[in-house]
């Protein structure tokens, strides 16, 4: 698990455990290259996250940006939050 302080993806993974660099750096990688134009990386709540930015989709209900995947190594594992899935039928037909 690593201190919830890092400020940008490349401090984050490099503050892995050796074990996990590799894996977390492929799967970013994965995510990076199929992430939609707008759409940014950032480090929020210990977690790399993908969102959309307010200057792209601001009618949110609650005037946060929205989430559309989370990626972390959390202490016993790693794990990617896919979070679009859940609330769009056709995304999770599709997931399926």
């Amino acid at each position: 698990m690593t201190p919830p302080n890092q400020q940008s993806a490349e401090e984050y993974i490099e503050a892995l455990p050796v074990d996990r660099r590799s894996a977390i750096s492929a799967v970013r990688s994965v995510i990076l290259a199929n992430l939609p134009a707008g759409y940014e990386e950032t480090f929020q709540h210990g977690v790399l996250s993908y969102i959309i930015p307010s200057v792209t989709y601001p009618m949110t209900y609650n005037k946060i940006q929205q989430v559309l995947a989370g990626l972390a190594s959390q202490k016993n594992y790693m794990t990617v939050h896919l979070m679009n899935i859940y609330g769009n039928p056709a995304d999770e037909e599709w997931f399926v």
